[in-house]
């Protein structure tokens, strides 16, 4: 995949091409699969703040694609941002495109991309979900220039201690976990991922977390974790928000039991949400409204991969009766598939508003 573009336009255009001629395709609908998969831009609508033209370069997270901002990237459409989201080189095609894949081509792909986008607006924000996170905070860490940033559980610091030891994977087991028969059709992300994306991935936790342990980021942020997420250290995140992170307005919002930190700008909201049958949130599922046609609640999709029983796999995988939870929440009599929906996502959006229009418009 070429990134050297100075224009997204033909970043976007180059890469369309290129997921047709090398897209493995999961369905018979390609047009689909090429739509979810393929960099894009909305422009930005009216909105209530009609100062300086605002906009925001959006970053997926390992394994995933552009399609898990298509919820999030119309929303900050209709609040005036002119809004860009990216597809990281390796992803979108097959998995064994990120057997070689280097961080610095994502970093390379961010850095130019910004600065695009300065060519088009007045102000530049950047957000990110886990990986993508981590590489917009880096950046903005070292752009003065870049004015806040929307962060979806970032993965600054891994839950597993063995994350240090992923650049050693790839030298003895390359694909360490595609012996498993649970793999399903999601257009929308790899299944499975190589041991060099994992490796990859600690690239860009070791990076964010030199560049915090320098310096701190004054300009607004809000930030958004679940207390159950299975792939982040959710309780050194939100340490690093409030050592860091130092905007007075800036807003950690947190799924889960009340955080026991005194900091009066993490906002709590319950984790478990009894009508959409909810038991606790994701590390994926703070992104997508309900209504969300492929991953919402009423879609049908199911990850009955979920760290469970076998047979409470079979009840999931034979569409019985499911609960929605975390990567390996389980309880007595109740079979649990991965939340891929955010219940509470017009919740989240209105303190996201507090945080960039209240602050911004002072």
């Amino acid at each position: 995949m070429n990134i050297e573009f100075k224009s997204f336009e033909a970043y976007q255009n180059a890469t369309v091409t290129w997921l047709n001629e090398n897209r493995v395709f999961l369905t018979k609908n390609k047009a689909k699969e090429i739509k979810f998969n393929a960099p894009f831009e909305l422009s930005a609508k009216p909105s209530l703040d009609q100062g300086k033209s605002r906009g925001i370069l959006l970053v997926h997270g390992l394994g995933d694609s552009p399609y898990y901002f298509s919820d999030v990237a119309q929303e900050l459409s209709e609040r005036g941002f002119l809004v860009r989201v990216l597809l990281l080189p390796g992803h979108g095609s097959r998995p064994g495109d990120l057997l070689s894949v280097s961080s610095k081509s994502w970093v390379r792909l961010v850095d130019i991309q910004i600065n695009a986008l300065k060519a088009q607006v007045d102000e530049v924000y950047l957000g990110g979900f886990s990986t993508g996170a981590n590489l917009v905070t880096t950046a903005a860490l070292m752009d003065d220039a870049i004015k806040g940033l929307v962060l979806f559980s970032p993965a600054f610091v891994a839950k597993t201690k063995l994350a240090r030891l992923s650049p050693l994977l790839p030298w003895y087991e390359p694909w360490l976990w595609i012996k498993s028969p649970r793999r399903m059709k999601n257009i929308t992300r790899y299944s499975p991922v190589p041991s060099n994306a994992f490796a990859q991935y600690y690239y860009t936790s070791r990076d964010v977390q030199a560049q915090l342990a320098m310096s701190q980021f004054s300009k607004p942020v809000f930030m958004v974790l679940s207390e159950a997420d299975s792939v982040v250290n959710v309780e050194e995140v939100a340490l690093l928000f409030k050592q860091k992170f130092t905007n007075k307005n800036s807003k950690l919002l947190w799924f889960g039991q009340s955080k026991n930190i005194d900091d009066n700008r993490i906002v709590n909201l319950p984790a478990k949400i009894l009508e959409y049958k909810v038991s606790n949130y994701s590390h994926m599922g703070v992104l997508f409204k309900p209504d969300n046609h492929y991953l919402g609640y009423s879609s049908g999709f199911r990850i009955c991969d979920n760290g469970q029983t076998d047979i409470a796999y079979r009840k999931c995988y034979n569409k019985g009766e499911v609960w929605y939870s975390a990567w390996g929440h389980q309880e007595h009599n109740k079979v649990h598939s991965r939340l891929t929906f955010n219940p509470q996502f017009d919740e989240m959006m209105a303190i996201f508003d507090t945080v960039f229009y209240q602050s911004s418009i002072k």
